[in-house]
């Protein structure tokens, strides 16, 4: 039997999340949201995931929950299709009963994030891994390393936290900390590190990340270069696109792009679900900007900016789908 600490334990790939659509009421858009799942695979994006923080998992209910995963879960029903399915949730029993009826759908691979009502404390982290990774071991599970959920894990935490949950295979970090970036490879290699554009380059310079979809929402062929450039290691590629990269995440909630997040009032968008809507509107037409209340959305006229802004600065970012 192969040793798992000698190899990660998750493909090197590419990860990306599906938006979802809503209607004014709040109320899933069904065709829209296929649509989105639909475009990634034929694309070649093969693992894909819903209730991610852009995906908007803390924010659905139950009922939400358990529909959207079977609209999720027929969409992805072919061979080669590898659905995820995201757990956000400050109750630890809503994760397990979530992951359960998961399970008897026969999904069981997830992705969670650690429960922001306050920071865990050591021995808090440990009840709770061992709570919803102990209690299925017949399940993956990929941690989203995030701040908002009061606690980001460290390369040696997840060294400790592999040893005793071989159930455990990968971690999402978006960080452009370089150090963070090498630590996590080096001090936790059994595990598959995923790395946004910001991280992605630095990353294959030292190991072999997979590749987490962000600004490239908008567009899955640009992501597949990418993603190629770093199995190839062809880093004249990698940072060129990391440029761009750069350059369009001014145009979306930097200073040169302020008016994106102009919503109400003066007030700012500021979740991930806005932006990445935003993305994913390029890339779909008929995907609504709309989130979930009390969030604020990208308006109709700031997004029309931000796509005219693109087409001038970073044509090949486009889509041919894009209005």
């Amino acid at each position: 039997m192969s040793n798992p600490f000698k190899s990660p334990r998750y493909p090197r790939v590419i990860l990306a999340a599906v938006c979802i659509p809503w209607d004014a009421r709040g109320e899933v858009l069904p065709d829209p949201f296929r649509e989105q799942i639909r475009l990634h695979l034929r694309a070649g994006i093969r693992h894909l995931y819903v209730f991610g923080t852009a995906g908007e998992g803390y924010a659905v209910t139950e009922r939400q929950f358990d529909q959207i995963v079977d609209l999720f879960h027929a969409e992805m029903k072919g061979p080669d299709a590898h659905p995820m399915i995201g757990l956000i949730s400050l109750s630890t029993r809503a994760i397990i009963e979530r992951i359960e009826r998961c399970l008897e759908r026969g999904l069981s691979t997830f992705q969670f994030a650690l429960p922001g009502w306050g920071a865990l404390n050591d021995s808090e982290l440990a009840t709770f891994f061992a709570e919803v990774l102990g209690r299925f071991p017949q399940a993956q599970f990929v941690h989203y390393n995030l701040q908002r959920a009061g606690r980001v894990l460290t390369p040696a935490e997840y060294a400790r936290l592999a040893a005793a949950h071989p159930n455990l295979v990968a971690a999402k970090n978006g960080t452009s900390a370089i150090v963070m970036l090498r630590d996590l490879l080096v001090q936790a290699p059994m595990l598959r590190h995923f790395y946004t554009e910001l991280g992605f380059p630095q990353g294959c310079q030292v190991g072999e990340p997979g590749y987490l979809m962000s600004l490239t929402t908008m567009n899955p062929a640009l992501a597949l270069r990418f993603f190629e450039a770093g199995l190839r290691g062809d880093l004249a590629t990698l940072f060129g696109i990391q440029a761009e990269a750069l350059e369009l995440f001014e145009l979306l909630v930097g200073s040169g792009g302020a008016e994106i997040g102009a919503t109400f009032q003066g007030a700012k968008a500021h979740m991930d679900g806005a932006y990445e809507k935003a993305l994913a509107r390029v890339l779909d037409p008929n995907m609504p900007l709309r989130l979930l209340p009390p969030y604020q959305s990208v308006s109709e006229a700031a997004y029309r900016q931000f796509v005219g802004r693109v087409r001038e600065r970073l044509p090949g970012w486009m889509p041919d789908a894009a209005p």
